[in-house]
């Protein structure tokens, strides 16, 4: 998530790329997978404007949030 209260410039950085292999979990399971896209959601909330970032991993799956997806598997595990 991203906060900026400034209305002329914002700036977005991503954990990954596209293309890169990450770890998520489907139905429990550790999966492996690429990053085939990126959506960045921008909003504004009073006078903040906000961000979120998901990342498209497997086609057939939903969009994750970025806290929910691992560049390995051991921290993939962990976070269950």
């Amino acid at each position: 998530n991203y906060k900026n209260t400034h209305t002329t410039n914002m700036t977005i950085s991503t954990k990954y790329n596209i293309g890169d292999e990450v770890w998520v979990s489907v139905g429990g399971k550790p999966t492996k997978g690429k990053v085939r896209g990126i959506n960045a959601r921008i909003g504004r909330l009073g006078d903040t404007i906000y961000g979120r970032v998901t990342y498209e991993v497997i086609s057939y799956e939903l969009p994750y949030i970025e806290n929910a997806v691992f560049p390995t598997k051991e921290e993939l595990l962990k976070s269950l």
